[in-house]
């Protein structure tokens, strides 16, 4: 079987990590595999959002150091350095492709894998999923944007906590803190990623783009700035087939049908 299992249904794309024996640690050659698929769906416009989940009882539980990664030479500095500049990229391309990626968080999300889940928009979790930033209890630092994320979403104290511990985070817990979106039952979780997923494959896609565009430039700007931003992709927004359709639905007083054009 595949290392990784793609599909494509109901302009959903589907990603599923399929390495169960290792509770889905990932090598630098899966990850190769899954940022031109995820590159192409962006391009495709018959792909409207992105669900990622996993098989087995883990979601993701960072690299596979067991074989180096795909690098045997790994544990040296640079060979640490080269791998997570790859394993990063992976997280740049979910929090920057201009189409909505859900995570379903099915099990163990460690490490890397933690922050593979944290990169994504939108995060369902199963009751079972557990959150670990496992890092500095490897010697290790963190990496795939997750001192990036974790501050983002939880705040600087909380992050400290979770990094200087690395200690287990339930997914209730996740909830509470404001890391994930949604706690569902473990038989369920795929159902409930997967309509939401087709909500928002329904919905204007080009503006959601561009909302996530937005968004992610948010914390980096001025009021100003942002201000200038908004109206600049407001602009942006009115040369879209959705856009023309949002504002005769309006008028003609029924529900829009957006073709994500």
């Amino acid at each position: 079987m595949p290392d990784t299992l793609f599909e494509i249904k109901d302009s959903i794309a589907i990603v599923t990590l399929n390495r169960t024996e290792k509770l889905n640690s990932v090598t630098l050659n899966q990850l190769e595999e899954l940022i031109v698929t995820l590159n192409g769906y962006e391009q495709d416009d018959t792909v409207r959002a992105v669900v990622i989940t996993a098989k087995g009882r883990g979601f993701c539980t960072g690299a596979d150091l067991s074989g180096g990664g795909g690098r045997h030479d790994v544990t040296t500095p640079m060979g640490m350095k080269l791998s997570a500049h790859i394993y990063g990229r992976i997280c740049f391309t979910l929090a920057t492709m201009e189409k909505p990626v859900i995570a379903a968080v099915n099990g163990i999300a460690a490490g890397s894998g933690c922050n593979l889940a944290l990169s994504c928009d939108i995060i369902y979790a199963a009751r079972s999923a557990r959150f670990i930033q496992i890092f500095v209890k490897r010697g290790m630092c963190p990496d795939c944007g997750g001192t990036y994320f974790v501050p983002r979403l939880i705040g600087l104290a909380k992050a400290k906590e979770l990094f200087f511990s690395g200690d287990s985070v339930d997914a209730a817990t996740a909830l509470a803190l404001g890391m994930i979106n949604k706690v569902v039952d473990d038989d369920q979780l795929m159902n409930e990623a997967l309509a939401y997923a087709g909500k928002l494959a329904q919905m204007p896609t080009r503006s959601i783009g561009m909302i996530k565009r937005l968004l992610n430039r948010s914390f980096d700007s001025d009021l100003l700035t942002q201000l200038d931003f908004e109206a600049a992709y407001q602009g942006l927004a009115t040369s879209t087939a959705d856009m023309s359709e949002g504002w005769a639905s309006f008028f003609e007083k029924r529900e829009p049908r957006f073709q994500g054009k």
